[in-house]
């Protein structure tokens, strides 16, 4: 059988510059835009949660070259709710009757870790997996959202360190994931990745995704000539091949056949199934170059003989002699799950669940309500352990609730609606002696039968603190000097055409706005507006 101690990276015939001149593209020398939806590095997360979430067995799992932790903190939110209780009525759950969602599979992470070299990066990754604060809402007044409580205790872990040195913390993880790392291992570490992950830490499953090489000739124009990719790439560094690269730091990037066959070689060697070996993208998206991120999932054989596959993936790593520190430890992260989690359910606590859920939706007025917005009420998700299906079973078995399974969303229903409506007017306020029309802030007087003129009487102006109406809360001001004394103060006086700044003087007690006429109109002027 053939060790992995060596990985060969064939030649790939480069475009021959000498025929660049016979081909004629109308791109005008500008290179085509390539976009991705979702993008590229999102297709690769939702990949891997995808296909740890089916596993009941990935509550551990270990993300190799985590950078700045953006997987890690996924994994370290909680589940909305715990895994179904099937010791608690196994019937009805495993026939799907208390069964909510269970397409949708929740991950219900119990230990995380992270390893990554570069401590710049990890600084966030630490970051990204702390437990969140007591007053974080104190903290973030542009928090939005309930959050959510977790079940379930979690440990995460971050580490600072180099893939060849062995970890013992990371024998018998139960899920490793492996993005976008190995085209980044230089050429004495690429032989250590597979003996380390599959033979000494044999995990489950190993998930694992790489760059397409094959893909890159979309990212310019067919027949472009070597010299304008080079504007855009990068040539091979380590001098191996005349490839060029999509990064920098690439020390390779394999065609999908070079990926296949160092793929089935590990599977081989060190016992392991391949699940899946394809792109990001279901079907792929291009039948001739296929898709830009290339993806597999080793799934672990069962075969006893996993103890001396490891003891001879640390001789491979010995005969290597590989340099590098011991794994640093740079943070250890508890998440305490909530007091009440696992708590099981009694007939008075179920029944206690259902005169709780009755009340809430009362108080809300709501006669019916979605089950996941009931759920999320903290209150009644305690009472229920943390479990879904329990609430489920006490909505069912309650009188006055009914549960409406409507496709994927249920919801809850009030028997009988809401009784005895909430009172909006206190007595003496009934809305009877509004006006018909009527908008907040207007006259009410000006709502008549008369249309033939305005009303002349002091009202509101509809601003915020104004109290008075009709005149009510004022006392009628003194005449101007000079104005006329039978003249009142009218709605129209303060329109936007006369504006604000008609008086005379800030001292006179007398008079209104402006010091010494310095603020609006002179007398002369007020007097033409007046006609």
């Amino acid at each position: 059988m053939a060790s992995m101690t060596a990985t060969v990276i064939h030649e790939i015939e480069e475009h021959n510059e000498d025929q660049a001149e016979e081909i004629d593209f109308d791109c005008d020398g500008a290179s085509p835009q390539v976009t991705f939806y979702p993008p590229l590095f999102l297709q690769r997360r939702i990949w891997i949660p995808g296909h740890l979430a089916p596993r009941k067995h990935c509550g551990c799992v270990l993300d190799v070259g985590c950078g700045e932790g953006q997987l890690l903190s996924v994994l370290a939110q909680p589940a909305p709710w715990l895994a179904p209780p099937t010791d608690i009525f196994p019937e009805r759950t495993n026939s799907g009757e208390y069964s909510y969602k269970g397409d949708l599979p929740n991950l219900h992470a119990r230990r995380i870790a992270g390893l990554d070299i570069s401590g710049h990066d990890l600084a966030f990754a630490v970051k990204g997996t702390a437990p969140p604060s007591n007053s974080a809402e104190e903290e973030d007044p542009y928090t939005y959202g309930v959050r959510v409580t977790r079940w379930e205790d979690l440990t995460a872990k971050v580490w600072k360190g180099g893939l060849q040195v062995i970890n013992e913390e990371f024998v018998g993880v139960e899920c490793i994931v492996c993005t976008e790392v190995i085209e980044h291992l230089p050429p004495d570490i690429l032989p250590a990745l597979a003996p380390t992950l599959l033979g000494i830490y044999h995990p489950q499953c190993l998930l694992l995704t790489t760059p397409s090489y094959t893909f890159n000739a979309r990212f310019t124009r067919p027949g472009a000539p070597r010299s304008v990719r080079l504007r855009q790439a990068y040539a091979d560094p380590t001098g191996r091949t005349n490839r060029i690269f999509r990064h920098d730091d690439h020390k390779f990037e394999w065609t999908p056949k070079e990926f296949a066959a160092w793929c089935r070689e590990a599977a081989d060697e060190w016992g392991y199934e391949i699940e899946e070996l394809s792109g990001t993208t279901p079907g792929g998206r291009d039948d001739e170059l296929g898709d830009a991120s290339l993806v597999v999932a080793f799934r672990r054989k069962e075969d006893g003989q996993q103890a001396e596959r490891a003891e001879r993936a640390r001789e491979m790593l010995k005969a290597l002699t590989l340099e590098g520190e011991p794994h640093e430890l740079l943070v250890e992260h508890r998440h305490k799950a909530h007091e009440k989690a696992h708590q099981p359910p009694t007939p008075n606590s179920v029944k206690l669940i259902g005169d709780t859920i009755k009340a809430k939706m009362e108080s809300l007025r709501e006669a019916f309500i979605s089950l996941e917005q009931m759920w999320f009420e903290q209150e009644v998700s305690a009472m229920c352990g943390g479990w879904i299906e329990v609430m489920i079973w006490a909505v069912e078995e309650y009188e006055g609730l009914n549960l409406l399974k409507d496709g994927k969303e249920w919801s809850i229903e009030l028997v009988g609606g809401v009784k005895d409506p909430q009172v909006l007017w206190s007595e003496g306020n009934s809305v009877d002696l509004i006006p018909d029309g009527w908008i907040p802030g207007q006259d009410p007087e000006d709502i008549s039968d008369d249309e033939d003129g305005p009303s002349t009487s002091p009202s509101s102006t509809g601003a915020d603190g104004d109290v008075s109406w009709n005149g009510s809360e004022i006392e009628p001001e003194p005449p101007m000097e000079g104005s006329d004394d039978n003249a009142t103060w009218t709605k129209e006086d303060w329109s936007a055409a006369r504006g604000w700044g008609q008086g005379h003087g800030w001292d006179d007690p007398k008079q209104e706005w402006g010091k010494q006429q310095e603020w609006g109109a002179c007398e002369e002027e007020l007097s033409v507006l007046e006609l």
